[in-house]
């Protein structure tokens, strides 16, 4: 009910969303992860620089969040049940996309596992560079922490009232239920663009906090956590 409520306000000329995201993936399977695996396994003879490949794939997610939060202003429907979605996918969706969270654990688990690469002595040096490096970490995900339950709330909030004057109104002025409920999907609608906002800075200041390389390993772990979820034998 409540999707069909959300889709009267969808405008005749939006291209579907499902279709941008077919394609965004294709282009972030085909041509840009590959480019950063070569440029990681051989930089001094990749056509582009390291730096170059890692501004690529993190403008291409800020793209894909631009659209997002443009698709979920138009109809946030297909942002909160999108059927667009593989199976995979579901599981992991927060307010339309992936969790921040997993930005910062996927950063997290990569450093442990460098650190399990590494000799059991290391210099004091080092050390020291890895305790700042996890203390970003753990101020990222603070502000994530700060956030992410106040927005979850927030939809709660909306949602709780839709329902409420579903419950009320329904029967008497079922033909101005998209009038009287203009004002909780617009909430929903901000509060998807919010979410994409928090997970465009986890983004941002995991690239800030890292190296060219530890980005490059970063985005390469997340391009592959994306693309896998359309990997046919996975789904099947």
């Amino acid at each position: 009910m409540l999707k069909a409520v959300f889709s009267g306000r969808k405008k005749p000329a939006v291209i579907f969303f499902g279709d941008f995201y077919k394609d965004w993936i294709s282009k972030l399977a085909v041509a840009l992860l590959p480019d950063l695996r070569s440029a990681m396994a051989s930089p001094s003879v990749a056509p582009m620089p390291l730096a170059v490949q890692v501004n690529a794939i993190h403008e291409h997610f800020q793209l894909y969040y631009t659209a997002l939060d443009e698709a979920a202003a138009i109809d946030v429907a297909q942002c909160l049940l999108p059927p667009w979605r593989t199976s995979l996918e579901q599981p992991f969706l927060w307010l339309g996309d992936l969790h921040p969270y997993l930005f910062s654990n996927l950063l997290r688990k990569l450093l442990e596992d460098q650190e399990n690469e590494e000799d059991d002595e290391t210099d004091a040096r080092s050390q020291i560079c890895r305790r700042g490096f996890t203390a970003s970490i753990d101020q990222i995900e603070c502000g994530v922490r700060l956030m992410a339950p106040a927005l979850a709330a927030r939809a709660r909030e909306a949602q709780l009232k839709i329902v409420t004057k579903l419950g009320e109104d329904w029967l008497e002025k079922k033909d101005d239920m998209k009038k009287i409920l203009a004002a909780e999907m617009d909430e929903l609608a901000e509060v998807v663009v919010h979410a994409n906002r928090l997970r465009r800075g986890v983004l941002a200041d995991i690239l800030t906090a890292t190296t060219p390389y530890q980005a490059a390993l970063f985005l390469q772990a997340l391009a592959q956590f994306v693309v896998g979820f359309h990997d046919e034998k996975l789904r099947h």
